[in-house]
């Protein structure tokens, strides 16, 4: 099943995130392929600032990102294993939306938040390349002119072999481990402001016990601080810590006006454990 063209938000649409930079001519050279392929396309950027090689980051952004863009083809690309054994493949997820990439994990997490991955392609079928295929930019011979086929509705079974989803490299990060009164989570991202973005999710600070305004313990690597459970960085006094949802959707720790990252040296994969209230009185004002 292809997409149908001029169904809503996704005939001709394409998102891309890479870890390309904009000074030099790679993002240039794959719009042009897209366009080439397809010249109505409509290239949306979400990202070409994910640190050089960072998968973790990368994937946190494009799943942050693609739940609110209209269904379409998703291109992203953080590759640090181009050129390798790693695979090329293309997934299709139940809202509809097609994701290309390699096979590093860098697509799962964002397949997670459009509904899971319904179906899976080794992309093989050199028909859809570019060529010569460089074999130091598969973003431009080969993801992008297969992103643009897809945009113009061809389906991925045309393009390789069917994958088991299991058989795919798995995402950076899974759901923190609650357990033992506590929630283990780990450090997926540090946003600009120095907010520790976790893999906890609301409904999970909510089963401790929790409710807006309670005071709450956490361990950060060999220490612990007492943080307020908050909606927004306003409701605290400057220089005070917090535990909020972030407009991503997953919890996060942060410093009023200040870099929680910087205070503690914490970084993506640091273990934070969310403790629940030893008795009621710890929660509450």
């Amino acid at each position: 099943m292809g997409m149908e063209n001029g169904e809503a938000g996704m005939a001709g649409l394409i998102t891309f995130t890479s870890d390309f930079g904009t000074s030099e001519e790679w993002v240039g050279a794959v719009k042009g392929v897209i366009l080439s392929v397809n010249p109505r396309a409509v290239i949306v950027d979400i990202s070409h600032h994910i640190p050089p090689f960072d998968i973790g980051k990368g994937a946190f952004v494009l799943a942050a990102a693609l739940p609110h863009m209209p269904r379409g083809v998703h291109l992203a690309v953080v590759d640090p294993g181009v050129g390798t054994r790693r695979l090329a493949v293309v997934l299709e997820c139940a809202r509809g939306d097609f994701l290309v990439g390699p096979d590093n994990g860098l697509l799962l997490p964002a397949a997670e938040r459009l509904g899971g991955v319904s179906r899976a392609y080794f992309l093989e079928n050199r028909d859809f390349f570019r060529h010569p295929v460089h074999p130091t930019f598969h973003a431009r011979d080969l993801f992008a002119p297969v992103a643009a086929h897809l945009s113009l509705g061809v389906d991925p079974s045309e393009m390789g072999m069917a994958m088991e989803v299991e058989d795919l490299v798995p995402a950076p990060w899974g759901r923190a481990r609650e357990g033992e009164g506590a929630v283990y989570a780990s450090v997926i991202d540090v946003d600009r402001f120095g907010s520790l973005r976790l893999n906890a999710y609301p409904e999970q600070v909510e089963r401790l016990g929790y409710q807006l305004g309670d005071r709450v313990m956490v361990g950060i690597g060999e220490g612990e601080m007492e943080v307020l459970l908050v909606s927004t960085f306003g409701e605290v006094e400057a220089g005070t810590p917090l535990l909020f949802e972030d407009s991503s959707g997953v919890m996060a720790l942060g410093i009023n006006g200040g870099s929680l990252a910087s205070r503690t040296g914490s970084r993506p994969g640091d273990v934070v454990i969310i403790y629940g209230p030893a008795d009621r009185g710890l929660a509450g004002g």
